[in-house]
């Protein structure tokens, strides 16, 4: 009986050694998921978020943005198609008479287009620009995307890259743009982007020669005035139900531009920008301005940092203004879930047209960020502008 007892004893404090000994672990592991599991919950909700697909583009051309909308609707996987078929909805007048081509001439009356599309997944980029005689720039922008191991092709190269593809070329230029450039040229030249040269550009056609160094002046002035209705780059963004984005961007060039002129359309980050991970931008203004400051690359990187997208818009708006105190246009940033906002500067008022989305489920509305007084002026000489954090709601009548 004693030694029954005593093993019993012994069986005992074994048991509870082996227990004491597991509890700590077992305590730590339970711990650590709960936290996981807060982590996780605080992050990413309970569940998983859904996303409603999304279609923006910038000023407000409805048609266009229609068009892009229904091939969106399809099915999945049709971000690529949705911002090529709006982009090419404006090939015609419904999206104004500068984005068409023809009356958009260089100062040699030169008709040409460049178009860009990014992949926010792949963050793979197709762009053209300078390109003469080809209607669907933003065809073969896509073709340079997934045919090439480059980036962008200009000028009569990128013409010629498209012929060997099967696009037809065109004699773009037609009396229409003969009388644009006529009107010009009667008028001394006016607009046009020459600064620092004699004779005075304000004033001549030139041939011009450069002044002496100590003579320039590098006058601050928006690069042309931006009217509601005459725009010659226009910008669209796809989201679907799968968190894939798509970007895009078309333009006919800047009016009366010095031959050779790239603009933002054609260069990464510029006037487009997308990474699935993150979200996507798109930008409209002064091009010069915005290929130097990359906008839609630098709102994807402030949203990356933490910040929300309407954060992400007023700042950078914001730092453009700070380096050019003329600058006029706009940013509208989305984010993976679909949440967007826009800010503008040195105008009245920017639109851009939104089908789907969360909360606005309507097609082809048009939103409208107003840039109205700062109580606050921050830059000197520059111009009066407001960065509403959220753009105001308004249905299309």
């Amino acid at each position: 009986m004693l030694a029954q007892s005593c093993c019993l004893r012994l069986l005992i404090l074994l048991l509870l050694f082996t227990t004491i000994g597991s509890v700590p672990k077992k305590s730590l592991k339970y711990f650590t998921n709960r936290k996981l599991r807060e982590r996780r919950i605080k992050l990413f909700g309970t569940k998983k978020t859904e996303i409603q697909s999304l279609l923006i583009s910038t000023w407000n051309y409805t048609d266009a943005n229609l068009q892009a909308w229904s091939v969106l609707q399809q099915g999945p996987r049709r971000t690529r198609q949705a911002v090529i078929q709006g982009c090419m909805a404006c090939q015609n007048q419904r999206c104004g008479r500068l984005l068409t081509g023809r009356s958009s001439p260089d100062t040699e009356g030169a008709l040409t287009l460049e178009a860009a599309i990014m992949d926010g997944e792949s963050l793979e980029y197709g762009a053209v620009a300078g390109m003469n005689g080809v209607r669907n720039a933003i065809l073969v922008a896509d073709a340079v995307l997934k045919y090439t191991k480059h980036s962008v092709l200009v000028g009569k190269s990128a013409t010629k890259f498209a012929r060997s593809l099967g696009y037809k070329e065109e004699y773009l230029t037609d009396a229409r743009t003969r009388n644009v450039l006529k009107k010009w040229r009667s008028n001394g030249c006016q607009p046009n982007f020459w600064r620092d040269v004699h004779p005075s550009p304000a004033e001549n056609c030139g041939p011009y020669s450069p002044l002496p160094e100590h003579m320039h002046q590098h006058p601050m002035h928006q690069e042309y005035a931006i009217i509601q209705g005459q725009h010659d780059q226009l910008a669209f963004l796809a989201l679907d139900a799968e968190g894939k984005f798509h970007v895009a961007s078309q333009s006919s060039g800047a009016q009366f531009r010095i031959p050779g002129r790239v603009g933002d359309s054609a260069v990464p980050g510029a006037g487009i920008y997308a990474d699935n991970e993150v979200g996507g931008a798109v930008a409209s203004g002064d091009g010069d301005v915005l290929m130097r400051h990359l906008p839609a690359f630098l709102a994807v990187e402030a949203m990356r940092a933490g910040k929300e997208p309407d954060k992400a818009a007023e700042l950078v708006v914001q730092r453009l203004l700070r380096h050019n105190t003329e600058f006029n246009g706009a940013v509208v940033v989305v984010n993976r879930r679909g949440i967007y906002a826009a800010a503008c500067a040195g105008l009245d008022e920017f639109h851009f047209v939104v089908s789907g989305g969360k909360e606005y489920l309507s097609m082809a509305r048009v939103e409208r960020v107003k840039c109205l007084e700062r109580e606050n002026e921050v830059i000197d000489g520059g111009p009066k502008g407001l960065f509403p954090t959220i753009p105001e709601k308004h249905k299309v009548p």
